[in-house]
């Protein structure tokens, strides 16, 4: 019975791994068909870059925590810190993870029907995230424990104990974010507005969870500083507590691992397995009374939205242009695994801005570069323009407008409108919602440092003429090769290459005008700042007018015959 029941997991794990990953689709095309090798290859040439810097910065972080622990007797301090650093994002990216692959993949549908137990699929979905999760930490923690390995002169018993850690380190936080996602999703679910509930306990989660950390970074040594470090001294571990206080269990892991080999390392490893397999059955204990009635209702909701969607008696003829406009905007905002991976960055700015008001001083904020000196108008003009850039490609609204569609891509080419028009009502739906959500974020920093009005309105207006010109070309892009065949709405923005390589491309074309800028600055010459912004934006339009007219027909075609 245990075996079958194993065996049965086993293969709900796998099987939902595989579509999650596409690793069947890829092996399809890339090594039976041999066609669209080059993907994986500019994933590697973009991401590449990006890995060896992280590598770099975490080794080097490791040597000044490893030497800076040293002086209180504690050079484990920088295995606190990253399993600290792995905890917290955890929990923060694992909250979007969950609520995707829990409650707004297309499988759903599939699987309730299907005779598993509801703690059987709560599982297998918590094991893929998981897995994923796993992949990530390697990146993190490897040159981290790597290099305080190396520095310790540690033995084998430092890698058994870092191989139990690596296992059971993020088990809690994704608990902790999955017992959110569950109970918000069994109250969500009873109202009809449960995407608009959705999305906005998502930005409260990551408004708390920043809130929090800030919270605990000043209270750390609150009082007098020299009975601050008398506590440090007097305490064992004190310094490493005292960074363990966001997420405890970090504590327990950093501990587990420096003091492998006695019998105090190997209690604290016991106190953080113990600690995870009570979580897994506090969530299994919620997941067999929760999770399947939340999907349950989820999917009701879902059809019964659906049927109020349509009024028959008082039906509205709208102009078709800011209709498709219109609908652009709500599928994106509505739909939380798509909303809450676009639209983060717009909340993350201005949080950051205004939580550290409510510190004890303005030295937490991470903006406290832009008080340093008084900046020229004209440099600021260019810095905000390249941020309205840079955030509409951040946004991945343009990068995935036609990949969101998936399966229902159908619909939009049933409809008598050109590429050309449905490609431009597409480029007014992001700008929309990409100006409001820099407008949100500007502002308050604008204000924070005083800038002045016309700054700020010439910075916008130029910065609207450049992510619109960017914008047209992302949505090209994602016509190119869209991403149609996923289940999980999530992997249609955060597993979409269209994103990464707008991205990428965005941030090449970012820093060199922001080289520009500086040199600009160095030479007395930022009167060039704004003629330079302009012949950007022509630059950009040019090759997207040029594309729009000669490669959109052509590629639209070629997608309505293949699907």
């Amino acid at each position: 019975m245990v075996t079958t029941m194993g065996n049965r997991l086993k293969s709900l794990y796998l099987a939902l791994l595989n579509v999650h990953y596409g690793w069947s689709a890829g092996k399809y095309y890339y090594f039976k068909k041999k066609q669209r090798i080059w993907e994986p290859l500019v994933l590697v040439v973009a991401l590449a870059p990006a890995a060896v810097m992280a590598v770099w910065f975490l080794w080097s972080m490791t040597d000044k925590l490893f030497l800076a622990g040293l002086a209180y007797g504690e050079p484990h301090l920088s295995l606190a810190y990253g399993a600290l650093m792995v905890a917290v994002l955890t929990l923060f990216f694992g909250f979007f993870y969950v609520l995707s692959a829990f409650y707004f993949s297309s499988d759903l549908e599939i699987l309730v029907p299907l005779p598993f137990k509801s703690w059987e699929i709560l599982v297998a979905k918590l094991g893929v995230v998981l897995t994923g999760q796993y992949v990530i930490n390697t990146l993190l923690l490897l040159p981290i424990w790597i290099r305080y390995g190396l520095l310790a002169g540690v033995g084998v018993d430092y890698v058994l104990s870092a191989l139990v850690v690596f296992l059971t380190l993020p088990i809690l936080p994704l608990v902790l974010a999955s017992l959110f996602t569950v109970v918000l999703m069994r109250f969500t679910n009873l109202s009809r507005h449960k995407d608009r509930l959705t999305l906005i306990g998502g930005i409260l989660f990551v408004v708390v969870v920043l809130g929090f950390q800030l919270w605990m970074q000043n209270n750390i040594g609150d009082g007098d500083p020299e009975a601050f470090l008398e506590q440090v001294l007097i305490q064992t571990d004190g310094l490493v507590r005292i960074v363990g206080r966001v997420f405890p269990t970090s504590v327990w892991a950093a501990q587990a691992m420096a003091y492998s080999y006695s019998a105090q390392g190997w209690l604290r490893l016991f106190y953080l397995v113990l600690a995870s397999a009570v979580g897994l059955g506090v969530l299994y204990l919620l997941g067999e009374r929760v999770f399947l009635q939340g999907v349950v209702a989820g999917l009701e909701g879902s059809k019964q939205g659906a049927s109020r969607a349509v009024d028959w008696k008082s039906p509205q003829v709208r102009p078709a242009f800011w209709t498709l406009v219109n609908t652009e905007i709500r599928l994106f905002v509505r739909d939380p695994g798509f909303a809450l991976n676009g639209l983060i960055g717009y909340i993350l700015l201005p949080v950051m801005a205004i939580l550290p008001l409510f510190a004890k001083n303005l030295s937490e904020n991470p903006f406290e570069f832009l008080t340093q000196q008084e900046w020229p108008p004209l440099l600021l003009i260019g810095g905000v323009a390249l941020f309205f850039m840079v955030m509409t490609s951040m946004s991945m609204i343009p990068t995935t407008t036609f990949s969101r569609e998936g399966k229902y891509l159908w619909i939009i080419r049933s409809m008598p409108l050109s590429i050309q028009e449905i490609i431009f009502t597409r480029v007014v739906a992001s700008q929309i919602v990409n100006t409001l959500g820099c407008l949100l974020g500007l502002l308050p920093v604008a204000h924070l440092f005083g800038w002045s009005v016309f700054t700020i309105i010439i910075g916008t207006l130029l910065g609207v003429f450049l992510a619109t010109a960017l914008a047209c070309l992302l949505i090209i892009l994602d016509l190119s090769r869209p991403m149609l065949d996923w289940v999980n709405p999530i992997k249609a923005v955060k597993s979409n290459l269209n994103a990464i390589v707008g991205l990428f491309g965005s941030m090449l074309l970012t820093f060199g005008l922001g080289a520009l800028f500086y040199w600009n600055f160095q030479a007395g010459q930022l009167w060039l700042v704004p003629l330079e912004l302009l012949l950007a934006c022509a630059v950009l339009a040019f090759l997207g007018l040029l594309l729009l007219s000669r490669f959109a027909p052509k590629q639209w075609q070629s997608i309505e015959g293949g699907i």
